[in-house]
Parts: C-alpha cells; structure tokens; sequence
C-alpha cells in the first residue's frame, strides 16, 4: 500500500467507477448556522447515502477493483458499524457472500442493517481493535476491506470531495471527521492537489484523539483507552496511509466533547430537520465550538453519517 497510487487522478477514475451505482450526494446551504457563526456554512450531506453514511463510496470502490476470482471468495472485515453497513451493501450489489466483525457493544441499528443486507455478523472483543484481529485470523480465502487503511477505500471516500468541488468550486475551509483517516485522507489528498489554497480541518472526540496525538508526536500513536459515544469516531490510532497523507495535507485537528457532539445533533434537528449521529455531528460541533472561522469564510461542514440510536437522540434533545 502506497500513497503514490492516492492521486486525484485516481479519486476522479474512483468517482467515475461509482456513478452507476451511488448519486452524489447534496450540498446545502445552511441559513440558520450561516447566522450562528456569521461565516458562510455549507452542510455535504452523507446521511443520504443508501447506507446513510459515506463508507459506501470506499467500500464500493474497493469491491468494483477486485478481480471476478477474487470476488468469488467473497470478503471480509472488522467495523463499528457504518464501514460493515458499506461492504455489506458493496457485497449485495454485486452478489458476492460478505462476512463482518463487529465488537460486542456495536450499535445494534447498524448490526441489524448489515444482517438485512445479507453480510454474516459476527460479534466479537470489546473493540474495535479486538474485531479487526479476530477478522484477520479468521480471513480464509476472502478479501479483507480495511475500513480506512486501503488505497482503493481512501480514493473512494475522495470522491466526496470531486462532488465538493463540482457544486461549489471556491471555498475556503472544509471541516472532515477523523476516525481512522479514511474520509479526511481522501478528501484532503484531493483537495490539495486540486485547490491547495483550501484549508482542511479535521475534528475528532476528546475521547479518541489518536490522529491529533500521532501528528503531534510525529509518529503513529495508539491510544490505551478511547472513549466517545461516537462509534464511527472510535479508532484507537489512525491507519499508515491515512496518518501519512495527513502529516502532508491537514491543516489543523481540533478536538470536540460528548456534550458539544450532542448539542450539534439537536440543532440539525432543530434547525435544519437533519439526523446526525454523533460521527456525523462532530464536524458542525467543531464549527460551533472549538474552530474560530473569520467573517464570511466560506466553510463546507461534512454531515458524515445519520446513523443514530434513539437512545443518543432522546440524550441529544435534552442538551443545552
């Protein structure tokens, strides 16, 4: 696995590859946090996706470069949730068995979505981390689907970014959530090399600070203990490719807590009639909370996923 593959030649060949099967997805003006923080907020809404999340673009794409032999064993791998949701979908659409790892205290609505999606579940560890080394050990003839730390997946998420910039051609900061680095590596890695005059801000829980840690400590940094109820978020380190191109095209991290993800889920309620979950939140929460935009910079927040538990929402409405 290389980053030199990782061009935006091959996130535009990634986004020609998944247009027969995903449409892209809108890109909406908010008023009302335009108001809020008095710069000019554009919300890129993955809560639409089929999956109601953006690992559908990675997962897909990783599936559309896999040879007919390979296909024929099927695939394999470990997630929280959303990414499982992703090659379960990848893997009915082209008709191939899927099986996914997911720790015991998975979110039980994306467990249930990949089950009605056909994909084999397996529940296993506390983490993670646990899942993905029980999946690895358990991989047989199938192609594993890193969530994050796979050329193909990163260019596939990138293709969020060729939509960005066919809807809205000048802007000035895009807010990315960081789990692993999946998505803000391949929408960093575009976007520098397309407009490097474009700011990339990451934002991850205080409670999983793994890409903020490692690009601190100019090295790969495995967090002992991550704690966030963003599942999507939950990584215990970023991936290598993924922390790489970071170091070359991320501007800033900045850090969100519990209660700001949660207030930024009941305002796109409230004010924009959005689900988020907490993953999906995180970018606006650091828009609201901790990233200071200068008047009327132009600002795309990524809504990254809509996967929420009505647990999550009902704690989500009663912040303030």
């Amino acid at each position: 696995m290389e980053t030199a593959s990782i061009t935006a030649a091959a996130v535009e060949q990634a986004a020609a590859d998944l247009a027969p099967y995903l449409r892209p997805t809108p890109l909406q003006f908010s008023r009302a946090f335009t108001a809020k923080t008095r710069c000019e907020v554009h919300l890129k809404l993955e809560g639409v996706q089929p999956i109601r999340a953006f690992k559908v673009r990675g997962a897909l794409n990783k599936v559309i470069g896999m040879t007919a032999e390979e296909r024929a064993h099927g695939v394999i791998t470990a997630s929280a949730g959303n990414h499982g949701q992703g090659v379960a979908y990848a893997a009915l659409t082209f008709g191939i068995p899927a099986t996914v790892y997911v720790p015991l205290n998975a979110n039980q609505l994306k467990v249930e979505s990949i089950k009605r999606m056909g994909a084999r579940v397996v529940a296993h560890g506390r983490s993670y981390q646990e899942a993905f080394l029980e999946a690895q050990r358990n991989q047989g003839g199938a192609t594993f689907v890193h969530a994050y730390d796979d050329a193909r997946v990163i260019a596939g998420q990138g293709t969020l970014a060729v939509e960005l910039l066919a809807d809205l051609p000048a802007f000035d900061t895009v807010i990315v959530p960081i789990g692993g680095g999946g998505l803000i590596a391949g929408v960093a890695g575009y976007l520098k090399e397309k407009t490097p005059g474009v700011k990339v801000v990451g934002v991850e829980p205080a409670g999983a600070a793994g890409m903020k840690r490692s690009l601190e400590a100019g090295q790969l940094v495995t967090l002992e203990r991550v704690q966030t109820i963003a599942d999507g978020l939950a990584a215990s380190r970023p991936g290598i490719l993924t922390f790489e191109i970071a170091q070359r095209c991320v501007d800033e991290v900045v850090l969100v807590e519990e209660a700001e993800m949660l207030r930024a889920i009941r305002l796109y309620f409230e004010w924009e009639h959005l689900l988020a979950e907490p993953a999906g939140a995180a970018a606006l929460a650091a828009l609201l909370y901790r990233y200071a935009p200068a008047p009327g910079e132009r600002v795309v927040v990524i809504l990254s996923g809509a996967n929420i538990t009505d647990e999550v929402m009902l704690r989500a409405l009663k912040s303030r």
